[in-house]
């Protein structure tokens, strides 16, 4: 058969165009997951069964996992793209013997030469950037906001009645809790002293059998603080932990007097005021774990990902101009993904971050932020967690931002975790949030649970799509996550309340992130 040349040419670019269109295969094709088909796990969950549990799969597990065991004993292809993602968040141990070579280096960077050799208006950033110099505490954005006559009368009105409330719970509890730790130490190092061993539980307290009054009484005392937690390291360490909160709260968060920030020398309120900070993203002390956590995440679901560590965020609320300047510094330096787990309720600076999001969108770069933990409907008047994507009229204004709840591991009334803040319009997912096992500084591991556990999982399941179909959009990349979502026909008990209501109205989809779900439909549009 004789094909002219203008009907080979149209052969040839429907041809193309097919090819065009068709995606990779990842996975080979099979029905996605179906909420409607799944049932919840009757036993409880191992201790191992926790530390794997976000990876695990709701249909073959019974478990809310991302079905991540599942992609990876059936992936068909290799990524096609290297991905970077930047962690906007506290400082991150570099040195975890958990991370395998998926640092992001900025190639164009001498180290340690105290020279800005890419002229990227930053000097040594080979890994990322430091936003917050050698500081580590800071206020809340209100504590901040009151001390320097900063917002509308409406706004410190609210910023004063919250600090007065939240100063007076700090210093009760730090008392309180101080009492508790040396009245529990107390008793356990003279218990310790006729058991033996500092290593001892209810059990062996009961089996003991005081000799005097004195003993009697701390036999006691712990007795029942072992009500709280069974055994005498953990009581400790839970006491210790919360007396180290509500100090920090208390000398810090809420000081009024405090600060920090007067050595880096730069003024937080004025955006034109760039030059400060350093290159070195790495953590400054051993209780700055929460981006080190976030970034092992990331490494365990998408341990090809490239991860680029900008420190931003303080133990406090950051500032708007950090977030702002990091968010500009992700995208400019090359990042497809931006995951901010972090997030607070006053922003005065809000213009900023939300000009940022917006030279993201331009640049096709996709954000994931945290929903927060206040265990409240976003949806309601006054109830903000900046950053988020809504003008003030409440007009979504980008189409790469997503919103991120927690899950924890039961596929029942208790799916959505108790702290989760929730929102028809404001909240996008839900993703695994609670229990999540993940790195810790100084090469330990431990569980801890948040919205900012969430986040990160869903910022390793956009890495999967971008990797794999590089030439989908920020935009596409998003609606892809949320439209594979499992719709959950479930009750579930409502975040901060005793309510129970249909888990599809926490969300605008009534969904939970499946990766599994998420590659069959990027790999069929």
């Amino acid at each position: 058969m004789n094909i002219s040349r203008y009907q080979l040419i149209t052969a040839l670019g429907i041809s193309l165009l097919l090819s065009s269109c068709s995606s990779l295969k990842v996975l080979e094709p099979q029905a996605p997951i179906l909420g409607a088909e799944l049932v919840a796990k009757s036993q409880a969950l191992s201790e191992s069964d926790l530390q794997q549990w976000l990876a695990s799969d709701p249909q073959l597990d019974s478990i809310p996992g991302i079905s991540l065991n599942r992609v990876t004993s059936s992936l068909k292809a290799r990524p096609k793209k290297p991905v970077v993602v930047a962690i906007i968040d506290s400082g991150v141990d570099l040195n975890h013997e958990g991370f395998a070579s998926v640092f992001w280096v900025n190639e164009d960077e001498i180290p340690n030469n105290g020279i800005d050799d890419d002229n990227n208006g930053y000097i040594d950033d080979i890994n990322g950037y430091n936003f917050l110099g050698e500081t580590y505490y800071e206020q809340m954005e209100y504590v901040r906001m009151l001390a320097r006559g900063i917002g509308t009368e409406e706004d410190l009105e609210k910023a004063k009645k919250i600090h007065a409330s939240e100063l007076e719970k700090a210093q009760e509890n730090k008392s309180q809790y101080k009492r508790l730790y040396n009245v529990a130490k107390t008793a356990v190092d003279t218990l310790a002293s006729v058991l033996k061993t500092q290593h001892f539980d209810s059990e062996i307290l009961g089996a003991y059998t005081p000799e005097t009054a004195y003993m009697a009484q701390q036999k006691a005392v712990l007795s029942q603080l072992f009500t709280y937690v069974d055994n005498a390291e953990g009581l400790l360490s839970e006491l210790s932990s919360g007396l180290s909160y509500f100090t920090e709260r208390y000398d810090y968060n809420l000081n009024l007097d405090l600060t920090a920030r007067d050595v880096l020398g730069d003024d937080p309120y004025d955006f034109n005021d760039r030059i400060y900070g350093d290159g070195d993203p790495q953590i400054r002390n051993e209780d700055e774990s929460h981006g080190t956590h976030v970034a092992g995440i990331i490494q365990k679901i998408a341990p090809f990902a490239q991860l680029m560590f900008i420190r931003a965020v303080p133990a406090g609320d950051e500032y708007d101009k950090d977030v702002a300047l990091a968010i500009r510094y992700a995208v400019d330096n090359g990042a497809n993904i931006i995951n901010c787990s972090f997030g607070k309720s006053f922003s005065p600076g809000a213009e900023w971050v939300w000009d940022a999001l917006r030279y993201a969108e331009q640049n096709d770069v996709l954000v994931v932020h945290a929903a927060g933990n206040d265990g409240k409907d976003l949806d309601a008047p006054n109830a903000k967690n900046y950053p988020d994507d809504d003008t003030p009229e409440g007009i979504e204004m980008v189409s790469n931002f997503i919103s991120v709840g927690a899950l924890a591991p039961s596929l029942d009334q208790g799916l959505v975790t108790n702290y989760s803040n929730y929102g028809r319009s404001k909240v996008d997912v839900f993703a695994p949030g609670d229990e999540i096992y993940s790195f810790m500084p100084n090469n330990t591991y431990e569980f801890q649970g948040g919205t900012s556990m969430a986040a990160p999982v869903v910022s390793a399941t956009a890495a999967w799509l971008k990797a794999y179909f590089p030439k989908k959009s920020a935009a596409q990349i998003k609606q892809i996550l949320l439209d594979s979502s499992i719709r959950l026909p479930l009750e579930v008990v409502v975040p901060g309340s005793q309510l129970i209501a249909p888990f599809r109205g926490l969300s605008k989809t009534g969904g939970i992130l499946n990766l599994y779900n998420a590659l069959l439909s990027a790999q069929r549009r």
